[in-house]
């Protein structure tokens, strides 16, 4: 491990016979993997082969955080804690407020030298019964607040499970971006295709949900249970037990989701048969459970803005610091509603520094309208890295011919060119060497209005620069590209 001596404050006792340097560290926190574990008790009542069973199933997978649906009473959920976690976790699981009533009670488990609870909630579910319950919990390490619903959906129909949705998604709408929260628990889907569901991860507001698994609401999950859990014992196909993410947590990185994570246990084979003994004794549901990573929460680089500004043909990204420690610089990090995040450029920071300092970036690659997403990753001098929240910026329909600059650029021995027309246009793109040789037509043809994307490759021609010409009946652009073999 390389230690950085700039974050340490040093100081020297001098006397005449002996020199001591007393080293005080700046403590900064470390990023932390959470695991997030939700299982369907089956009305908790134990016994010893039940408790032995539930033991034989959590503790591989060693959760951080436990939510415990159907657990049918306060001493029940105190005898989990005892009988089966703390024999798991050598006494570090603590319970916060238990909350519900009937077969809709919900615990929820966290380990102590991690987490801090802060409170729990109920939340309506039609005629006034609790079907969800919101847990508060606190990072100790790093400070962050997540926010998990503990969610026990009505088995009886799709109408009712909008209720209670409804009633999830009019807490969620009102957050702002810094909440972080997800979804866990027995949420009833007979299949994705349910009004339910799609409530759920219908993003025409905010508070929406994202399923890990990539379903939205188009397909369905019928004739596939068990990648998604269902009654082991009758085969009934409605109990689906899932985590649901929200936007802060796959986009932002103050708590951030790892991709793939998300893992339904005792799932060996996609039927009842493959299904391990001791998920059968334990319960007619399997668990589910997914990792999330929380980002240190002390930063050497005090970020005070952040902002994304559409100007003209691209966006303008600012930032500004009041101080910075070891600060190597900014990546910035894109990514559309349709695509992955993406680095698209690098700006240097100033190391160490005490005054306020401002930054800039371009994004010049805007050639469809849409949502834009950012973010910078700041980057250490010893490699270690931190996420700021995510700005977005809405860009409407593009009223203007617009030419990309050519991506990569140098390039070998392709690279992709990319324009705008805002209505049907005969359109000309053509490439030429420095002595104004055409090289090749890469288009010549009416197009519709839109955004187009054309590759040049090079391989049979020499290293150096090359010229390209876009031209319509009313617009004509050249830019300058670099092959380098």
């Amino acid at each position: 491990m390389n230690i950085d001596l700039t974050r340490y404050r040093t100081f020297f006792l001098i006397s005449p016979i002996l020199i001591f340097v007393l080293i005080h560290p700046r403590v900064f926190a470390q990023d932390d993997t959470v695991r997030v574990m939700s299982y369907n008790m089956l009305n908790y009542v134990t016994n010893t082969a039940r408790d032995t069973a539930f033991i034989d199933v959590i503790e591989p997978i060693k959760p951080d955080i436990f939510v415990g649906i159907e657990m049918k009473s306060s001493d029940w959920a105190d005898h989990c804690l005892d009988s089966v976690l703390n024999q798991i976790g050598n006494g570090t699981y603590a319970m916060g407020t238990y909350v519900g009533s009937g077969s809709n009670n919900t615990a929820i488990y966290y380990r102590s030298d991690k987490f801090t609870f802060v409170s729990s909630t109920n939340v309506n579910g039609g005629s006034g019964d609790p079907r969800t319950h919101r847990f508060i919990l606190t990072h100790n390490s790093t400070s962050k607040q997540i926010i998990i619903f503990g969610v026990h959906l009505p088995s009886s129909n799709d109408g009712d499970r909008v209720t209670a949705v409804n009633d999830i998604r009019n807490i969620t709408d009102a957050y702002t971006n810094g909440e972080y929260f997800i979804a866990a628990g027995d949420f009833n889907f007979a299949d994705a295709t349910e009004n339910s569901f799609n409530d759920l991860v219908d993003d025409a507001s905010s508070g929406y949900f994202i399923d890990p698994e990539g379903y939205d609401g188009t397909s369905s999950w019928l004739g596939n249970d068990l990648l998604f859990t269902s009654n082991i014992r009758s085969g009934f196909n409605s109990r689906k037990d899932l985590i649901l993410n929200s936007q802060s947590v796959v986009n932002s990185g103050g708590i951030e989701y790892v991709q793939s994570s998300f893992t339904v246990p005792g799932n060996i084979d996609g039927t009842e048969e493959g299904v391990p003994q001791e998920f059968i004794v334990a319960s007619d549901h399997l668990p589910v459970y997914a990792d999330y990573i929380f980002h240190d929460g002390a930063s050497p680089v005090e970020l005070s803005s952040f902002t994304g500004v559409l100007n003209g043909d691209h966006i303008d990204i600012q930032w500004r610091t009041e101080t910075e420690v070891n600060n190597y610089g900014f990546y910035i990090e894109s990514r559309t509603d349709n695509s992955n995040w993406l680095t698209i450029g690098f700006v240097e920071g100033h190391g160490n520094s005490n005054s306020p300092k401002q930054y800039n970036f371009s994004d010049d690659n805007i050639n469809q309208s849409g949502t834009y997403y950012y973010r910078l990753k700041q980057m250490d001098n010893d490699g270690t890295y931190e996420y700021f929240d995510v700005v977005t910026v809405e860009v409407g329909v593009l009223n203007n011919f617009y030419l990309t600059q050519n991506y990569p650029n140098p390039f070998n021995p392709e690279t992709r060119i990319e324009f705008t027309l805002p209505e049907k246009q005969l359109v000309s793109l053509r490439v030429y060497n420095t002595l104004g040789e055409l090289v090749e037509e890469l288009v010549n043809e009416e197009r519709e209005a839109g955004s187009y994307t054309v590759t040049f490759v090079a391989s049979n021609l020499p290293s150096g620069v090359y010229i390209y010409k876009f031209q319509t009946s009313s617009f004509t652009i050249n830019k300058k590209m670099t092959l380098l073999k």
